[in-house]
């Protein structure tokens, strides 16, 4: 696990104290630094936190409510920080997961090992899904005690859409394979066969013996209609290049 560390200068949860009724939620801009940093490196943080919208970083509360934003986390989820500081980190999962339980499972095991990894599929504003790389990290303090989590995000949808690309060209290739090696070999032989078979036919005299040869003949026909209907539907669901692409 990890200790707090110096944090930037970003959007973090606060409650104005009142005595009289509920603390309503506001946000405001906090610098958790410790004693041995300074002002500048604070700053600097900040500055590399905020200048980075390749991935969402932001930090959450032992429980999973997100505490802090940053503009990366924006772009990729469709959250501002007003809409998603406080909210259960949940939401970002989909149905399924939280059914399952999977967003508490994943701090657990960050929890306990110090840090968990995962990669699937996460849900943003608009409720479009996006192949999410995530490492949650586990903050502690000098003690051990369970500060809360660092979690960063990378939106990977463009690898996992190439990847599935390159599975269904492979999938394309073996069913080629298997149509050239159906209608080069199996289809071929049947053929042969068929054509000795009625050539014995014609060449013997014995009643049962002839009806025998035309019954197996018949099953070979069969047969070879139905190879020849595998080989179409073979080529017939194949994905094609267009398909591939929407």
């Amino acid at each position: 696990m990890r200790s707090a560390s110096p944090a930037s200068m970003i959007m973090v949860r606060s409650f104005d104290l009142d005595p009289v009724g509920p603390a309503p939620l506001r946000t405001r801009r906090l610098a958790i630094t410790p004693p041995t940093s300074n002002v500048l490196s604070s700053d600097r943080f900040e500055l590399l936190v905020d200048a980075v919208d390749e991935y969402a970083i932001f930090m959450l509360d032992p429980d999973g409510t997100i505490a802090s934003w940053n503009p990366g986390a924006q772009r990729i989820k469709g959250y501002s920080a007003e809409e998603i500081v406080g909210r259960s980190f949940t939401v970002f999962y989909t149905a399924s997961d939280n059914e399952d339980g999977k967003p508490e499972r994943e701090l657990a095991l960050a929890a306990s090992s110090g840090q968990h990894r995962d990669e699937g599929w996460r849900v943003r504003k608009d409720l479009s899904v996006f192949w999410a790389n995530v490492v949650i990290n586990a903050i502690t303090d000098d003690n051990g005690r369970l500060l809360g989590f660092a979690k960063i995000t990378r939106d990977d949808t463009d690898r996992k859409a190439n990847e599935l690309l390159r599975q269904q060209l492979e999938v394309m290739n073996e069913r080629e394979r298997i149509s050239i090696d159906l209608q080069d070999t199996v289809v071929r032989h049947i053929l042969h066969a068929g054509l000795q078979l009625s050539s014995a036919r014609n060449m013997t005299n014995e009643p049962a013996l002839t009806s025998r040869l035309m019954h197996v003949v018949d099953l070979l026909d069969q047969t070879l209609r139905e190879i020849r209907g595998v080989i179409t539907d073979l080529h017939r669901d194949a994905p094609t290049a267009s398909r591939m692409e929407t």
